[in-house]
């Protein structure tokens, strides 16, 4: 999924789920929003460094740089289930409620992209295992199904993002939360225009 899905669905699920326990709630919106995050900000750090401070040709990046092992281990790190459960279990135990929802907010996250990568995905079980699971569908690519999942997403989000709208008191964040949505509703436009017709 899409990095601002992700802080947008988690932010719905677990304002929903902690609303039922005595937290207050009003306050963990940037807690929820930074952990659902997290897991993406090394692959931003590598997008960004091989896009502007060494260019790199795009087929270049994806293809192989992205694929190193120095980057796959970093890119798995921040998406090992492992690495976050022990990081939650020691904030559950030291009574650190925000570290808590921060930390479940990650495990969100790649629970939500567990089934949506291919050969892209990541090694969940880092460093217990590498294995990698490749599921047949890929939320970006149209030859695994990605048009119709983008269509999927871009309106999950945007159903969800009603009941968010009311969690977030500051002007600014609705703004942020409006500009998600619109950059996500670009997609099923993209995928309408460029692959629906046939590429020379």
């Amino acid at each position: 999924m899409n990095t601002q899905s992700h802080a947008i669905l988690n932010l719905f699920l677990l304002r929903k789920t902690l609303e039922k326990k005595p937290i207050p709630v009003d306050h963990l919106n940037s807690v929820i929003v930074s952990g659902s995050i997290l897991p993406d900000i090394p692959i931003f750090f590598f997008t960004f460094w091989y896009r502007w401070i060494v260019p790199t040709p795009h087929r270049v990046i994806w293809k192989t740089l992205y694929f190193r092992e120095d980057w796959q281990m970093l890119f798995n790190l921040f998406h090992s289930f492992p690495v976050f459960l022990i990081l939650a279990g020691l904030a559950y135990y030291f009574s650190k409620p925000r570290l808590l929802v921060f930390f479940m907010a990650g495990l969100l996250h790649f629970s939500e992209d567990f089934f949506v990568h291919q050969e892209d995905g990541h090694a969940h079980f880092f460093p217990l295992s590498s294995y990698k699971f490749i599921s047949p569908i890929s939320y970006w690519d149209p030859g695994s199904f990605g048009q119709y999942f983008y269509i999927f997403e871009s309106l999950l989000i945007w159903v969800v993002s009603f009941p968010v709208f009311r969690y977030i008191k500051t002007g600014w964040g609705k703004v942020l939360l409006i500009l998600a949505n619109t950059s996500l509703w670009g997609g099923p436009i993209f995928w309408y225009f460029v692959f629906s017709h046939s590429l020379p």
